[in-house]
């Protein structure tokens, strides 16, 4: 065996390690309402093997919930679950979560999933850990090498928001996985570049709050001279063509489009203008700090959901007490919080802002050089960072998720910089005459 194949075998033993812990705490990680929505519209896969133009958008069903679900959610977790579904002969839930209902009430109208409808949910979508983890060791190596690489791949483990909201029957895993595909594309410099389209828009159909890394792979796409000769129609055709799978593979995820396009986009922007407004009103009414109108306090919140807070299993307090005893029993776990406090957080806080101030440094002279790894991660980071204060008014924690790979990354860069600092000067050091 060689060396290469030596460490591939042990980075796939660590990677199984990680990934048997992660499987294992999967069924005691607090129950949180909006899977049951996802369980709820899970049924849309099998209407597709029906019936798939009655999942198109109808100007006549303004009232159905599950059209307006269609309009406001992206649908790749309702696809996976629903596909896992059917091959495990799980039915969808009949109802969906009432939160003007106590939870008692929601439970008689069988908006409550059974233990194994959840559990097999959750692994619809949390699967996808160990190609997780996998994807960013090979970022992490790509862009500053292999001790970057395993920082990288320990924090993402071991990360207390990575292990609660991605083991959820929610987006946030599929988010995860190809929001770190889409970066490990982008600083491997997909050839041809026109590739990046993929993980970036399952990203996109994963969370909304992706789209930055759409304009992101787009200015790739036009400036991008890796290529030789480098041909700006060269460019501008990988660009179009980036665009046309964005556009024919999110078309394709999204039924609702299928029948009126123009008509459905014009009422999803509606829905989701309504709803941001409604929950900004409703929340910020009784507790403002979760809807911070400042550029400065939403800064704060966001270092502070990130780096302080203890992982949040539940936005608002509505059933607080009903997931009580699951919660202390999640939490009775110690490595279910490694990574987040006032002394562990600001650690790690500090060591993300080291990280990407040597980043910064070490490659000023290439800033402008679009085939620089470094300088694609720092795009994307800076264009995913504008997106979330910009665009999120609602401080709710699993909102921030898109920005973990980019902090893990940063703290990895600090710390190999660091032990590579401390080496040569040890080094120097000892070379020196007595």
């Amino acid at each position: 065996m060689t060396d290469i194949q030596r460490q591939r075998s042990f980075l796939l033993f660590v990677i199984f390690l990680f990934s048997v812990v992660y499987f294992v705490g999967i069924s005691e990680v607090p129950f949180h309402p909006d899977e049951s929505t996802q369980i709820f519209m899970s049924r849309d896969v099998q209407i597709f093997f029906s019936q798939p133009l009655s999942l198109a958008y109808d100007d006549e069903k303004s009232e159905d919930l599950r059209q307006r679900y269609r309009l406001l959610d992206p649908p790749l977790s309702r696809w996976f679950i629903g596909l896992t579904s059917i091959v495990f002969n799980v039915p969808p839930l009949s109802a969906d979560w009432d939160w003007s209902k106590t939870w008692d009430e929601n439970a008689r109208t069988g908006a409550l999933p059974s233990p194994y409808t959840l559990l097999v949910s959750r692994l619809a979508v949390s699967f996808v850990f160990p190609f997780l983890l996998y994807t960013v060791y090979k970022t992490g190596e790509t862009l500053a090498g292999r001790t970057t690489a395993w920082i990288n791949l320990i924090l993402t483990a071991n990360n207390a928001l990575i292990l609660l909201h991605t083991r959820r029957a929610m987006a946030e895993s599929l988010l995860m996985l190809f929001t770190c595909l889409s970066i490990y594309f982008l600083v491997n410099r997909a050839k041809p570049s026109w590739l990046l389209a993929i993980p970036i828009t399952l990203a996109f159909n994963a969370k909304y709050s992706t789209a930055p890394l759409v304009f992101v792979g787009m200015i790739y796409c036009l400036m991008n001279t890796s290529n030789q000769p480098p041909s700006f129609l060269l460019r501008l055709k990988s660009a179009l063509l980036y665009l046309t799978i964005f556009f024919l593979l999110t078309f394709f995820l999204n039924p609702v489009l299928w029948s009126s396009p123009l008509d459905a986009l014009k009422a999803a922007v509606i829905e989701r203008h309504n709803l941001l407004t409604a929950q900004s009103a409703a929340i910020g009414g009784f507790n403002p700090s979760q809807t911070p109108q400042t550029l400065s306090g939403r800064m704060l919140a966001l270092i502070a959901q990130l780096f302080i807070a203890p992982p949040a299993v539940a936005d608002v307090g509505n059933y607080l007490a009903a997931t009580e005893l699951p919660t202390q029993i999640y939490f009775s776990r110690p490595w279910h919080n490694l990574t987040n406090g006032f002394f562990v957080g600001g650690f790690f806080l500090s060591l993300s802002i080291i990280g990407l101030f040597w980043m910064v440094r070490h490659n000023w002279r290439m800033l402008l050089n679009f085939s620089n790894p470094p300088t694609l991660l720092l795009m994307a980071f800076i264009g995913q960072f504008a997106g979330i204060i910009g665009g999120i008014p609602l401080a709710f924690q699993r909102y921030y998720l898109p920005l973990l790979p980019y902090i893990t990354l940063f703290i990895g860069y600090a710390i190999s910089q660091g032990i590579y600092l401390s080496k040569n000067a040890t080094t120097r050091d000892t070379q020196q005459p007595n």
